[in-house]
């Protein structure tokens, strides 16, 4: 045996086991659940950075438009965003599906100076376009931690 396979074997109790790809495979899939973990949080921060970091410019570019473009019009129509704390579950739902947006959704009362109106319909409407927004960050960002992690080209 080689001096590094005798080393291992006597580290594991002499049972025969040599250190070899077995070893060299949960190094590169540690790193690899590292790099879809981190990819993963920085998709959710950023719509589109994790497919960014992954060399994936156009997904980037896709995922940053529809989620961005969704968030501004229900701002802009005025839409409701659920603060963090809700007696409602329907309240929880909703603010899980805005906090989905990431920084987008800290950055709602910079563009929602006048306050929510879901008196009229327009606001309803905007409600919706924010929470679908959330919703599809998420879906980014479980495709972003599918491709880190090579389950998914």
């Amino acid at each position: 045996m080689a001096g590094s396979e005798m080393d291992v074997t006597h580290a594991l109790g002499g049972q025969g086991v040599a250190a070899g790809p077995t070893s060299q495979r949960s190094r590169v899939s540690a790193t690899r659940a590292a790099l879809a973990l981190f990819a993963g949080i920085a998709a959710w921060l950023v719509p589109g950075l994790g497919h960014l970091l992954l060399g994936r410019w156009s997904r980037a570019l896709v995922f940053f438009c529809a989620v961005s473009g969704l968030v501004v019009s229900g701002y802009l129509l005025r839409g409701n965003v659920f603060p963090p704390h809700s007696g409602d579950p329907f309240g929880t739902l909703g603010f899980l599906a805005d906090a989905g947006t990431g920084v987008f959704y800290y950055y709602s009362r910079f563009f929602e100076a006048a306050g929510p109106d879901v008196s009229r319909a327009a606001g309803d409407y905007g409600t919706r376009f924010i929470a679908a927004a959330g919703v599809v960050n998420v879906l980014a960002v479980l495709d972003t931690i599918e491709i880190a992690t090579g389950r998914r080209s």
